[in-house]
């Protein structure tokens, strides 16, 4: 098994850090503190990173067209100008007003997926739904929805919902956006451990934030082996994104919610930004397009 260690790239103190993305347009990685309510970038060159508080909880984050950001939000999806603050309204979620959206990604057409949860992450209380002028429910009764990511030829979507301790695939028609002959590929294993956010190599392999393992782990989803780990010094760690010029940067996001005093005393780089520069390049960002 190939194991990395990363470098802190940025000692954030992020309440709940997630959204890891790459903007290519801007050279510059993207994330969010869900629970802080806060937009930042990174730039990978000199590791400076600027941060934007905005006035809800993001749950996740996707570049989009026009030097805009797609956001979903507690409640709603929007299009964010982050230099002017302005948003533009695109769907409301007609959800229980306590849920919350969580992780989400765009495919290669840029349709966005995006899930919602409980904030106390009751059992059940979410969905995963599909946008492309509507919003469409694909997965109803998730718990945690998490990571989602395309395989190399956009022919199987990868899943997340963490409570349920593994990752599923599904057949997906990249011209219709349906899903189909969902099967598990991946067993999460091991005490308190959660899968998070995931993206994917070029090499078809999956790469997931384990919240309460302190790693990010590769996998072959064909086989179900974990056959490589990135090692952080952090047990929360949330999302992971590859960027870079040569694609082949990875920003992991952590969080500090959810562990005790003592936990943080041990702990101190929880919330933090890391970075670690791997043997193996990812897929860019999709940008989000309304079809």
């Amino acid at each position: 098994m190939d194991i990395w260690k990363p470098d802190v790239l940025y000692k954030a103190g992020l309440i709940l850090g997630e959204g890891a993305r790459w903007h290519a347009e801007w050279q510059k990685f993207l994330f969010i503190d869900i629970k802080g309510k806060l937009i930042g970038t990174c730039n990978p060159i000199d590791g400076k990173v600027v941060t934007h508080k905005i006035s809800a909880m993001p749950g996740m984050l996707a570049p989009a067209e026009n030097d805009q950001l797609l956001v979903a939000l507690q409640g709603k999806i929007v299009l964010l100008n982050l230099a002017t603050g302005k948003t533009v309204n695109l769907a409301k979620f007609k959800e229980d007003a306590e849920n919350r959206s969580n992780d989400g990604a765009c495919d290669a057409l840029g349709r966005l997926w995006v899930g919602t949860m409980d904030v106390t992450a009751k059992h059940g209380a979410g969905n995963l739904y599909c946008y492309n002028g509507k919003l469409v429910k694909k997965i109803a009764g998730t718990s945690v929805s998490n990571g989602i990511c395309w395989s190399p030829d956009n022919r199987t979507l990868y899943y997340v919902d963490s409570f349920l301790y593994h990752i599923k695939a599904f057949d997906y028609d990249l011209a219709t956006g349906n899903i189909s002959n969902e099967r598990i590929v991946v067993e999460i294993t091991g005490p308190n451990m959660l899968a998070d956010g995931m993206c994917i190599d070029n090499e078809g392999m999956l790469w997931v934030a384990i919240w309460g393992g302190g790693c990010v782990n590769r996998y072959n989803p064909l086989n179900g082996a974990c056959i490589g780990k990135i090692e952080i010094n952090a047990p929360n760690v949330t999302s992971c994104a590859f960027g870079g010029k040569q694609m082949n940067q990875m920003l992991i996001t952590t969080a500090k919610d959810g562990l005790s005093a003592e936990e943080l005393k041990k702990y101190p780089y929880s919330g933090s930004l890391f970075m670690v520069k791997l043997n193996v390049s990812g897929l860019p960002t999709a940008f989000y397009k309304q079809l």
